[in-house]
């Protein structure tokens, strides 16, 4: 009722406003019935009922002057605002210009969720298209990597003449990096596989901590590779999650080995499990990183959470699978 009380702007909401516009109005009315009663009995109306519904009448106009005004003005404002939003030629009144307008809003916003749809039909598409095309390339890729795999492995294993120890050094050096191009390649293409759908995954009940205890000993030799250690701590009597043993331990593993590069002897690999609101976490901590690009261990373990319903994310300077109880 900001036009009762001048510039001092009071907040009160349409429902009460309403209600005060028409209570005084109320017992305006019951004390003119009285009066009629009064009148036509008494032939005479006392007087301490003429003064309140006096009283009341008057605060009734004055409250319901407040309301027609203040509602008025919301109106115009509503009207100044929609005006051209859908209206191109004048309405009856202000009413039918907001109903054209919030007409006109919601049709656009149905256009746009239905562009969405759309939008995210095409991106799926188009990411399958590429995921496939990557499959296959990375298909070539391995088969030429083992192409050159076999002869260095011919060349270290069978009697051809003895080597030199730089000779058998450097193929050595060749042999390792071939099969680290490989193990890349691999999960390049598992990559590329859950990306076009067709990374086969199987869900069964399972229980978290013995996919944990059984990658337990990767994660130590890895980390016992770069002077640390693994610290286990695991929550008993969780309860069992939908997902993939064998994926589930591969996703493991992969944090696991990039956890194992970001640690030290004063920092160990940390692996716990836990049961939290709506489900079981599994937590590997610290969380390894090269620079602010995700590494492709990572990535590959992403996609192997999300096949199985589970999210991969970071908190805390730590990898979190979370799975739905």
């Amino acid at each position: 009722m900001t036009a009762l009380f001048g510039r001092r702007r009071i907040s009160i909401s349409v429902a009460w406003r309403l209600v005060a516009g028409l209570l005084p109005t109320v017992l305006a009315v019951m004390l003119v019935a009285g009066l009629f009663y009064y009148g036509r009995v008494g032939r005479e109306a006392p007087r301490v009922l003429l003064l309140p519904a006096a009283l009341l009448t008057l605060l009734s106009l004055v409250i319901t002057w407040g309301n027609v005004r203040y509602f008025a003005n919301r109106i115009a404002r509503l009207t100044d605002m929609t005006r051209g939003v859908g209206a191109q030629r004048r309405r009856a009144d202000e009413f039918d210009e907001i109903e054209a307008a919030v007409g006109s809003l919601g049709a656009a916003l149905d256009s746009a969720a239905a562009e969405r749809v759309r939008a995210e039909a095409h991106a799926a598409a188009t990411l399958r298209d590429e995921a496939t095309m990557l499959a296959a390339a990375v298909g070539d890729a391995l088969a030429q990597l083992d192409g050159m795999r076999l002869p260095l492995q011919i060349l270290l294993e069978a009697p051809f003449g003895d080597l030199n120890e730089n000779q058998e050094e450097l193929l050595r050096d060749a042999r390792a990096a071939a099969d680290a191009i490989d193990g890349a390649l691999r999960r390049l293409g598992e990559v590329a596989d859950a990306d076009r759908g067709a990374l086969a995954v199987q869900l069964d009940p399972v229980q978290v901590n013995d996919v944990v205890r059984s990658v337990l000993p990767i994660a130590r030799a890895a980390a016992e590779r770069r002077g640390a250690r693994v610290q286990a701590e695991l929550e008993p009597a969780l309860p069992r999650v939908s997902a993939d043993r064998t994926r589930l331990a591969e996703a493991l593993a992969l944090l696991s080995g990039d956890a194992a590069e970001a640690s030290d002897a004063e920092h160990p690999v940390q692996m716990s499990t836990a049961r939290v609101a709506g489900g079981v976490v599994v937590r590997l901590a610290p969380a390894g990183r090269r620079g602010d690009a995700p590494t492709g261990a990572w990535i590959l373990a992403n996609r192997l959470a999300a096949a199985q319903g589970a999210t991969l994310s970071e908190r805390d300077d730590a990898w979190e699978i979370r799975f739905a109880g």
